[in-house]
């Protein structure tokens, strides 16, 4: 594994906190947070399900975390993290793209495409 452990700590660090912001907004503000973003009103079964997601980003907060204190054991947790974010992507372009949603939350998804961009990097450098 030849990728800087500095580096290594501060992505995965980052990333984990990124995911435990998204995760405590999934989970306590979704519904002002749909407002924001131009989602839509809340329905019982959207709170559900926005819990539902809270529940799995916080999971990979956590699987970060773990990343960023010991890579070389938690090393296949960054792959399945980056194909997670790719699918982030189609999750949230597709219902913009047939016109469902507004242009906020894919804008948003790109975060994730650069977090997914830079675990594939890391995941190459460090073979």
């Amino acid at each position: 594994m030849q990728a800087d452990s500095s580096y290594t700590r501060l992505l995965f660090s980052v990333a984990a906190l990124f995911n435990l912001v998204v995760a405590l907004v999934l989970l306590t503000a979704s519904a002002q947070m749909g407002a924001l973003l131009n989602l839509g009103a809340a329905t019982p079964g959207s709170v559900v399900l926005s819990n539902l997601s809270g529940a799995f980003v916080g999971l990979f907060a956590y699987a970060y975390a773990r990343v960023a204190m010991d890579p070389r054991r938690y090393r296949a947790y960054v792959e399945l993290g980056a194909i997670g974010k790719m699918l982030v992507l189609p999750a949230a372009g597709i219902p913009w793209a047939l016109g469902y949603i507004g242009w906020e939350l894919p804008l948003l998804a790109c975060g994730d495409l650069v977090f997914a961009l830079l675990f594939w990097d890391w995941l190459r450098r460090t073979r």
